[in-house]
């Protein structure tokens, strides 16, 4: 699980949730995106952590979502400022359910098993 530090305290929601301040679970990798990396990219990188992939194994994230709108929303365009840290974009990808936040988190969160 990539784990990059979080400076904001953990949320009691989180932690009642079994989720850790990054938004995740023990199932799930968090993915930092990097100035300039854009949110559709970390996806990527997050899913393919995820499922223990190549990125270029996966299928085109263009398939599931429009990226340009993705990064439009999370990052903002040149025609509007940054969306708030606190909005997130939720949908599933190759197996996982992720989570991009405009805070530079994205969560990629693999399926648990049932017990049996």
């Amino acid at each position: 699980m990539i784990n990059h530090s979080d400076p904001r305290p953990p949320d009691d929601a989180d932690a009642d949730a079994g989720v850790d301040s990054e938004g995740a679970d023990a199932d799930s990798v968090v993915y930092r995106r990097s100035d300039g990396e854009s949110p559709a990219h970390s996806v990527v990188q997050a899913v393919a952590e995820a499922t223990q992939r190549d990125p270029t194994e996966l299928r085109p994230l263009y398939e599931v979502i429009d990226t340009d709108a993705l990064d439009d929303l999370i990052d903002g365009g040149s025609e509007r400022v940054q969306a708030p840290d606190e909005l997130r974009i939720d949908f599933q990808f190759e197996g996982c359910q992720v989570a991009v936040y405009a805070d530079g988190r994205t969560v990629a969160s693999r399926p648990t098993s049932a017990p049996r």
